[in-house]
């Protein structure tokens, strides 16, 4: 799994989400983009929240959507200490929120991304890395494979 590892940026994530709505969990991960328009990642994402949520149970969700004009795939992740209301499959608050961003032409890159996200965080041992981690680098480190859960 080493060399199998999902790159997150460590100033893309926010450990710490005070967002009281979906739509404003959201705003806060697309605000982790400077380098593009908060309003266009909420527009895309929210389209795509439209048609089913993107909260997969277990209290994580992977809100997702290709996006024009983008390079390569961009990725940010958001901790809520309380869970949100995600619409989520299972019912259950969402801690774990990972946006996923990809180039308009790539849809198979887009689906691998998705899928290896998934399985990473279908794991409970990932997931409890994840809200155990005390720094956005631990975090890091769990995507890029570096510590094994």
């Amino acid at each position: 799994m080493s060399n199998d590892g999902i790159v997150i940026a460590e100033e893309c994530i926010l450990m710490r989400s005070s967002a009281s709505s979906k739509r404003a969990l959201i705003t806060e991960a697309a605000s982790l983009l400077p380098a593009m328009d908060p309003d266009q990642v909420l527009e895309l994402i929210m389209a795509r929240e439209h048609l089913g949520s993107t909260g997969i149970g277990h209290g994580v969700a992977i809100p997702h959507s290709r996006m024009p004009d983008l390079q390569e795939p961009v990725i940010t992740l958001v901790r809520h200490p309380d869970g949100i209301d995600f619409d989520a499959i299972d019912g259950q608050p969402v801690y774990i929120v990972v946006m996923l961003l990809v180039p308009d032409d790539d849809s198979n890159q887009h689906l691998e991304l998705l899928a290896k996200l998934a399985r990473m965080l279908q794991r409970q041992s990932f997931r409890h890395a994840v809200i155990q981690a005390k720094d956005a680098q631990t975090i890091v480190d769990l995507f890029a494979g570096k510590i094994q859960p």
